[in-house]
């Protein structure tokens, strides 16, 4: 079998439904669905008797993320969303009054509104960029924006609307020999697009389970370099942040030093050993191969979509950079109103997110050609 045969043996969907919106919530594979259901079991089964095991298991699902990320364990730490994770650093990281926090202007919530808080609460200012036309981010144009008031430059790898993509070596480069913290929300490229945090070098990235990691819904975490980590002290305490619910009380215990202390407490142990088993499986498949198809299949969508006369919002040509198809109807397109196309698409089943412009689309490579094919199909409006 070949690699990407062997990814898609790993996906058992209901059939009718064509899941083309993994941007935002991707089918989860059947190695997290089996994970999931034997500690459900072992739950039921054994209660506190499994409770060294399931402590191990969380471990090794640390290891396994890491492993993926190409990060340190120690580096790592599991909230329960992107947007926690994001309010670790941004409200601890002790803003002034009048430093600045850059961002791109097209931001999800979840990354950009604890900045805007933390600013607020600050006195800090939070910059938007503008994105160029077509949304695109060059990342030149971003870095230009920065001044001596500069703390942090908090952006999307992947920008979740328009699918633009940021050069995050350039990034690391310019901000750490100006000791400018960086801050990455990689949730829409981490599962699909190849990374390596070691490699980058920038000080922190965010993401989650559920879109490309073809993982259960309910995990985010926070990957962060060690030195970093020391800087910040825990958004949220409790026994954890010290030790284990076991050490004895000890006003005298200080937090631990690496990136657990930002757990507090219990953790979400389906949901994270699922992500666990879902980096391995992504693994073992080879990412690299996993992009080829992914991106071989939104290259074919975008080229169908403008064969049919639907603008595309584009940040590098007509060259698919990342998985993420936004595209709108223009007077000769079949179908004449996002309505419209929305309409057609829910119709028949198949999955699709509102986004900006337009329409986003994004096919992940357990998709095959057939899922472009009958989505074309139900654009060309007979």
């Amino acid at each position: 079998m070949s690699p990407i045969g062997e990814f898609r043996s790993f996906f058992k969907t209901d059939p009718g439904l064509t899941h083309l919106n993994n941007a935002g919530l991707s089918p989860i594979n059947i190695e997290a669905e089996a994970v999931v259901h034997y500690w459900v079991e072992r739950y039921r089964r054994e209660g506190m008797f499994c409770d060294a095991a399931y402590l191990e298991a969380v471990d090794n699902a640390r290891k396994q993320l890491a492993r993926f990320l190409d990060a340190e364990p120690g580096s790592i730490a599991f909230f329960q969303s992107t947007a926690n994770a994001v309010s670790q650093i941004a409200f601890h990281l002790n803003l002034k009054p009048r430093q600045e926090v850059i961002m791109w202007d097209q931001e999800y919530g979840s990354h950009l509104y604890p900045w805007q808080e933390a600013c607020k609460r600050a006195g800090a200012d939070l910059t938007l960029v503008e994105s160029d036309p077509m949304m695109a981010t060059p990342i030149e144009k971003l870095l230009a924006k920065v001044s001596d008031r500069t703390r942090v430059i908090a952006i999307s790898w992947i920008q979740f609307q328009s699918g633009a993509i940021s050069d995050l070596k350039a990034l690391a480069a310019f901000a750490e020999s100006r000791g400018i913290w960086t801050v990455v929300d990689a949730f829409q490229g981490i599962g699909v697009l190849p990374f390596s945090f070691r490699g980058l070098g920038i000080d922190a990235v965010v993401g989650g389970s559920h879109k490309w990691m073809t993982s259960p819904v309910g995990v985010g975490y926070l990957c962060i370099k060690q030195e970093r980590a020391r800087q910040l002290i825990p958004h949220n305490v409790g026994a954890y942040t010290f030790g284990t619910c076991e050490d004895p009380t000890d006003l005298s215990c200080t937090p631990k030093q690496d990136a657990l202390r930002f757990e507090a407490g219990s953790k979400q142990v389906l949901e994270i050993i699922a992500l666990g088993a879902s980096a391995d499986l992504i693994q073992r498949c080879k990412v690299e191969t996993i992009q080829k198809t992914a991106l071989d299949l939104a290259q074919k969508l975008s080229d169908g979509l403008r064969a049919l006369d639907y603008q595309i919002t584009a940040s590098n040509g007509e060259r698919q950079m990342t998985p993420i198809v936004n595209f709108s109807p223009s007077e000769k397109s079949p179908l004449k109103t996002v309505d419209a196309i929305i309409e057609s698409l829910v119709k028949n089943k198949t999955s699709y997110a509102r986004r900006g412009p337009g329409v986003r689309v994004a096919p992940h490579a357990h998709n095959d050609i057939k899922d472009v094919e009958n989505f074309l199909s139900l654009l060309k409006g007979r």
